[in-house]
């Protein structure tokens, strides 16, 4: 195509990173779309960027490399186990970008790059502490009491397939044979008492302190640190853009973390040329945590110490950076990456 035609856009329909380098430098080729996976309005949402009528405020998810060889061990099968891939995962947490900073290698386009029709900047930062850190987490709530079930034994007939119910073939249904029903009925009423298996005990036991509801402790999702930070358009087009937030680990912590985390980000509505909006970005508790495979729980490897938050566009090209010691931000500063 590059060959036949002299303005070439590419666009990419795909799951995941691949190799660009065969093609993206040929002269005619202008521009590179990844538009995923959009579904039936693929063709609608496509016009409306390469037409110019949206300007196209998406990141890429992953980092895309210039070689196969600059991913880690995982983009290889290292063996087969019953006939499935099967993959040991030997580079630990270091997949992806943090792989990338780790190695040193410099990708083709970085993990959070994204074009649009016009430009930004990202200034005013500010840091401000909100919930006192501590190393370990504190008690999760009391667990509710123990829910209060009716004794009474149903009738058998309450379990008893319906009459002309038509069955689909191994779904499992909740109704039982007449036997089935009847002996099981016949059992309840009894005085026969099955004993629990050993070392089953009906005592409420306290649950592990990083356990809970939905995503365990809610006090993980305290946050620790409060972010903000002013976008403008700097364009001639309107158009959204996204700040991204990176934690970095202080330097006097001795368990191995990425250089850079990824731990929050927000978009901004379609800003107008000069236009400009504060975005609120948070650090919770489980941000700046790892997990401890001996305690089982989660910690703060270093509740009072100094932790880098790093504002951007992407994870190589970071705009300012806050200190949680001093509470203050300062722009224009060389990252770590």
């Amino acid at each position: 195509m590059a060959a036949q035609y002299s303005s070439v856009v590419v666009v990419v329909h795909t799951v995941g990173p691949i190799l660009m380098e065969e093609w993206r430098d040929l002269p005619y080729v202008k521009a590179i779309v990844s538009a995923h996976l959009p579904g039936q309005e693929a063709g609608a949402a496509l016009m409306e960027v390469l037409y110019g009528d949206v300007s196209p405020p998406g990141n890429l998810p992953y980092t895309l490399a210039k070689s196969e060889s600059d991913f880690p061990a995982s983009v290889s099968l290292v063996g087969y186990q019953i006939g499935q891939p099967q993959d040991t995962f030997t580079e630990g947490i270091y997949i992806d970008y943090r792989h990338f900073h780790r190695a040193n290698i410099t990708p083709r386009y970085a993990f959070g790059h994204g074009l649009s029709y016009t430009t930004f900047s990202f200034a005013n930062a500010t840091i401000a502490a909100a919930t006192p850190l501590s190393a370990t987490l504190p008690p999760r709530p009391a667990k509710g009491s123990t829910p209060a079930y009716p004794a009474t034994v149903p009738p058998a007939s309450e379990v008893y397939w319906p009459a002309n119910f038509h069955r689909i073939w191994r779904y499992l249904y909740s109704f039982l044979d007449t036997t089935d029903a009847d002996n099981a009925a016949k059992a309840a009423h009894s005085t026969i008492k099955y004993a629990y298996p050993t070392g089953y005990t009906t005592d409420q036991r306290p649950g592990p302190s990083s356990g809970g509801g939905q995503g365990g402790n809610p006090a993980l999702f305290d946050v620790a640190y409060t972010v903000s930070v002013t976008v403008t358009n700097t364009g001639n087009r309107a158009g959204k853009a996204v700040a991204q937030l990176y934690v970095q680990f202080p330097s006097a912590q001795t368990i191995d973390t990425p250089v850079l985390q990824l731990r929050d980000f927000k978009k901004t509505e379609t800003l107008a040329p000069g236009a400009h909006r504060t975005l609120q970005l948070r650090v919770t508790r489980k941000d700046v945590g790892v997990w401890d495979v001996v305690s089982q729980n989660w910690v703060v490897p270093v509740a009072h110490g100094v932790y880098g938050v790093w504002i951007g566009d992407s994870s190589d090209n970071l705009h300012a950076r806050c200190g949680t010691a001093s509470g203050g931000c300062v722009g224009d500063v060389a990252s770590p990456v």
